[in-house]
């Protein structure tokens, strides 16, 4: 394989490298990990328990397999459909934008995401991601466009990447961060096929990084890097579904699915790799081991991972708050909201909200007000706000690690 060399490099270590020797995440913090089970603890692990109340008020729906919404200035709402749609919502009702691209609905495949250009109000840009192409050979594309809100339709369209082609259409990642300063980061996955995960001359399994009007960044990690794809910012990833720039401290961070067991939530750094398939938390739907154990040098360890069972984290969203990182992430086998804060001293906590109240989570997102909204997942997703019952502390006593 192409990156036979890579791994060499990596496996020549002492086979009996023990997996208890693990580095700290790129917070500084050994990874932490949520036992997803209620049967016992183990050791420092928290075991999943339900947060202070927040009460779900239905705003829009039902949307067929809604998977994205972003807020627009007048105070309306986009929302991106996997078939290929994307409707208006307004206090007059919901109409169908034209002008979107035609999509591939095949497996994960469709219109994956959406979001807003930083300087919307001023130039009505929007961003889509979505898979394309024949069942042999489909691409992830990422699309720039303006907004004809009175029209009802998109204008100015340009392809601004493309990534290499594969013929799987599940794990596909597809999601979507824009920067005030004019980057664009793009998650793809593996399309279960593991191994590309590691190969630079592939974009399957990475995190790609071009600016908004799709060119490469010089500062790019292996844009000088022979048989390496330029876009790439990092690799080894499974299937991340979740992407978030927290402006107030300069971090990308990303979430993705593990296996069975190993989901992951990661702070993102340029040119480095994050162990999959050589190194997993999770193990395969078999029960049998995945790669070389849960560590190996020169390989990244997750934030927090969640185990023995997955809980599918899909949206990631960072709460603005200047004192603690506050992040949001949406599950879909959890049918959870997870509220995940890192504080001083590698602290951390984690709470859920709205647990199978609503079914299976496919998004979350934060409005330019700092109300909390999640997108359901299914034939008749709907679009919640999540408002904080009246006359329950937010002050709720944290199980901490």
């Amino acid at each position: 394989m192409r990156y036979l060399s890579a791994l060499v490099a990596l496996l020549v270590a002492p086979a009996a490298l023990a997996d208890s020797v693990v580095q700290n995440s790129p917070l500084g913090c050994p990874p932490t990990r949520s036992l997803t089970t209620q049967e016992s603890r183990d050791g420092g692990d928290l075991i999943l328990v339900q947060g202070p109340k927040l009460i779900p008020k239905r705003i829009a729906g039902p949307f067929q397999s809604p998977r994205s919404v972003a807020f627009l200035p007048d105070g309306s709402f986009l929302v991106a459909e996997h078939p290929g749609r994307l409707q208006l919502v307004t206090t007059e009702g919901t109409g169908q934008i034209s002008g979107v691209p035609s999509v591939l609905r095949l497996g994960h495949g469709g219109l994956i995401d959406l979001a807003l250009d930083p300087d919307f109000a001023n130039n009505q840009t929007l961003y889509m991601s979505y898979l394309t192409g024949t069942e042999q050979a489909s691409v992830l594309r990422v699309m720039k466009a303006k907004l004809d809100d009175v029209n009802e339709t998109l204008t100015d369209e340009a392809v601004i990447f493309e990534s290499t082609p594969g013929d799987r259409h599940d794990q596909i990642g597809g999601r979507i961060a824009v920067t005030p300063d004019g980057y664009l980061f793009l998650t793809v996955g593996d399309r279960w096929a593991g191994d590309p995960a590691q190969d630079l001359s592939s974009d399957s399994g990475k995190i790609i990084r071009i600016r908004t009007d799709g060119s490469i960044p010089e500062d790019n990690p292996f844009r000088s890097q022979a048989g390496a794809r330029p876009e790439i910012w990092s690799y080894g990833h499974r299937n991340p579904q979740g992407i978030a720039y927290d402006a107030t401290r300069g971090e990308l961070w990303s979430n993705e699915h593990g296996p069975q067991g190993g989901d992951e939530l990661n702070l993102i750094i340029a040119g480095h790799n994050y162990g999959w398939p050589i190194i997993t938390y999770g193990v395969d739907y078999s029960g049998r081991p995945i790669g070389f154990g849960h560590a190996r040098p020169g390989l990244e360890q997750p934030v927090r991972y969640w185990a023995p069972i997955s809980i599918a984290p899909s949206g990631l969203v960072v709460q603005p708050d200047p004192h603690e990182r506050i992040l949001w992430i949406s599950t879909l086998a959890g049918e959870t909201l997870a509220r995940v804060a890192l504080g001083d001293g590698c602290t951390v906590s984690e709470e859920h909200f709205v647990d199978r109240e609503l079914g299976r989570i496919r998004n979350v997102r934060i409005d330019p007000k700092g109300a909390l909204y999640v997108l359901t997942d299914g034939q008749d997703g709907m679009l919640y706000r999540l408002d904080p019952a009246t006359g329950v502390s937010d002050t709720q006593e944290k199980t901490h690690l």
